[in-house]
């Protein structure tokens, strides 16, 4: 399955585009080995794990309002399985098999600054989030 214009899926949700600053996407295909070892004649033997956690980070778009990052949040903790953990079913798009991976993962803390704050509204600095697989 090819990209289906979406990058990162939260459970349901599709996080839209608009919210995701542009250039700021970047996902890591995990690989890890156990035991491998290079044999009497320098061969290396490998033995990669089939199971790796993947992760995936990206900034929002700058000048968010309250309204809209709370819309943003919202939809993200409605879909977490553990709201403890922040554990959620995660679907990502990874360019280097361009497909997509499902797998369990947490958004660990993230920190909005306020750029600007009135009596209306509140607007926020880009936010960097990620989310990590287990």
């Amino acid at each position: 399955m090819a990209y289906s214009g979406f990058l990162v899926k939260v459970g349901d949700y599709e996080l839209p585009l608009k919210f995701i600053k542009a250039d700021s996407y970047s996902v890591y295909r995990n690989t890890q080995e156990l035991d491998s070892y290079r044999d009497a004649n320098g061969k290396l033997h490998r033995s990669a794990l089939e199971h790796m956690p993947n992760k995936v980070e990206f900034d929002t778009v700058s000048m968010l309002t309250n309204v809209q990052f709370e819309e943003f949040m919202s939809n993200i903790r409605n879909q977490y399985t553990s709201t403890v953990e922040r554990k959620a079913s995660v679907t990502l798009y990874i360019p280097e098999i361009n497909d997509y991976v499902t797998q369990d993962m947490y958004m660990p803390d993230i920190q909005p600054t306020i750029y600007l704050a009135n009596n209306e509204i509140i607007k926020y600095n880009s936010v960097h989030v990620s989310f990590i697989g287990y």
